[in-house]
């Protein structure tokens, strides 16, 4: 929202003109900021349509309308009925509307070319129906529910994308690479995957693992955050049974048969991205006879001789 703290002022000193006096210019820098003439990038006029009622248009310095739109009030810049806004071009770029200062109605976003790009219908300050597009997602919404979400913007090359479809009890989760390359799909019930593949996208490493009637069933793969597969652990019935993992200097393959859910016979390494380090297991028929842990330090794994044994 630009900041409009003097404006009130400029306005009570013009009020003398009539429906005519808002045709003075206030002038605002890049950031919206009061300034002189001479340091604007955009002014504003104002048409007085009665006592709590104003017409409002901003303009770029080069006289193209910016934004057009009622205020009930100036200085706290309160929306009402529909407002447009334009780009440098003139050309506009999206409308919204509003009653009392809160989106409700029909708000519109535009494509380069003129035509319309989306719409979404808001009640009450909040999207009823349509499309809504944020930051990385798109939002398609009937009767103020989500029914579709697809995420687009990845924060990274390996991080796995989603499209969700919500029903009444079912949803299903769509998987793809940021290329568009079809991974899997997943059905949820009561927002807990029930059958297929789940992707979690974590600060350190991705895991894609399988389900079946709500329980862990299948090879569990781990990537690093470039893409590398650094672990398989081996499900049957939400019981693992085998953790197989990648040597993170040497690629040695390092295998670790599970008993009950415990570590039973072999050796397995993981790693810790909040304190980064990595710990090193080794178990003989049921017992863990060796725990190390380990620090990157210049292509090598330096042992932690205070917290291994």
């Amino acid at each position: 929202m630009k900041k409009t703290t003097l404006i009130i002022i400029t306005v009570l000193l013009l009020f003398g003109s009539g429906h005519t006096y808002g045709q003075s210019k206030i002038y605002f820098d890049a950031g919206w900021e009061l300034t002189s003439k001479d340091n604007a990038h955009y002014y504003r006029l104002i048409d007085k349509i009665n006592d709590s009622l104003f017409n409002v248009k901003d303009f770029y310095i080069n006289n193209v309308l910016q934004m057009e739109g009622h205020f009930t009030d100036l200085e706290k810049e309160v929306f009402e009925g529909l407002i447009c806004w334009y780009k440098k071009d003139g050309k506009i770029s999206s409308s919204e509307t509003y009653t009392n200062g809160v989106l409700h109605g029909i708000s519109t976003v535009y494509l380069k070319n003129g035509k319309i790009e989306h719409t979404c219908e808001y009640k009450n300050g909040k999207v009823y129906e349509g499309l809504y597009v944020g930051a990385t997602a798109k939002y398609f919404y009937k009767k103020g529910k989500i029914v579709k979400k697809i995420e687009f913007d990845p924060p990274n090359d390996n991080y796995i994308l989603s499209t969700e479809i919500y029903g009444e009890t079912i949803d299903s989760v769509y998987w793809r690479t940021n290329t568009g390359k079809k991974i899997g799909v997943g059905i949820y019930r009561d927002d807990e995957i029930y059958e297929g593949l789940e992707v979690l996208n974590l600060l350190s490493n991705t895991l894609f693992t399988h389900y079946k009637n709500g329980k862990k069933d299948g090879i569990q793969k781990v990537f690093d955050t470039g893409g590398k597969l650094i672990s398989e652990k081996t499900f049957v019935r939400d019981t693992l049974m085998l953790d197989k993992t990648w040597h993170p200097i040497t690629g040695e393959i390092l295998e670790c048969i599970y008993k009950n859910d415990r570590g039973f016979q072999g050796r397995f390494i993981d790693y810790n991205p909040i304190y980064e380090y990595y710990r090193e297991f080794i178990f003989e028929k049921g017992k863990l006879i060796t725990k190390n842990r380990y620090r990157k330090v210049e292509g090598a794994l330096l042992l932690i001789k205070t917290t291994s044994f």
